[in-house]
């Protein structure tokens, strides 16, 4: 029997699925918060941004600009550790085909992230923001037969 994973993931929350099932989702197996997801930069950056030491006296002084966007890095981090553990399952044949329902920016981190073995299981990607809905709903986003 074919087992189906379906993951609904924001830059803070993912909730993981699995189906034998292709017209029902049956029961969620994990769900994962990412708290720092929810940070607002001010409490993502600690620090004032630091200074130009190398600046002549008649130059102004600038502050460094962040280089990453702490809020895109954050959610980054997240969808490294999503895909790591979808990465790891697909290798190990805990399912075979992956349904991915994600807003446009993750779901582009994922799918960064996802090794061979994942990518040839992924059947279908959504990119919508789920992962506040209940599980009926949730599978009326997918296709009609998974």
């Amino acid at each position: 029997m074919e087992k189906i994973w379906v993951l609904a993931a924001d830059n803070s929350r993912a909730r993981l699925f699995e189906t034998t099932k292709r017209t029902a989702l049956e029961k969620e197996i994990q769900s994962m918060v990412h708290p720092a997801g929810r940070k607002s930069v001010h409490d993502l950056v600690e620090d004032r941004p630091g200074r130009n030491p190398h600046v002549a006296d008649s130059e102004k002084r600038v502050a460094y600009a962040p280089s990453v966007d702490p809020k895109k890095h954050e959610a980054h981090q997240f969808a490294r550790s999503l895909a790591g553990i979808l990465n790891k399952a697909a290798r190990n044949n805990e399912f075979q085909k992956l349904y991915i329902l994600a807003p446009p920016s993750m779901l582009g981190m994922l799918r960064a992230e996802l090794d061979h073995h994942s990518k040839e299981k992924l059947l279908a990607q959504v990119d919508k923001n789920v992962t506040q809905l209940k599980m009926e709903e949730i599978r009326k986003q997918l296709p009609e037969y998974m």
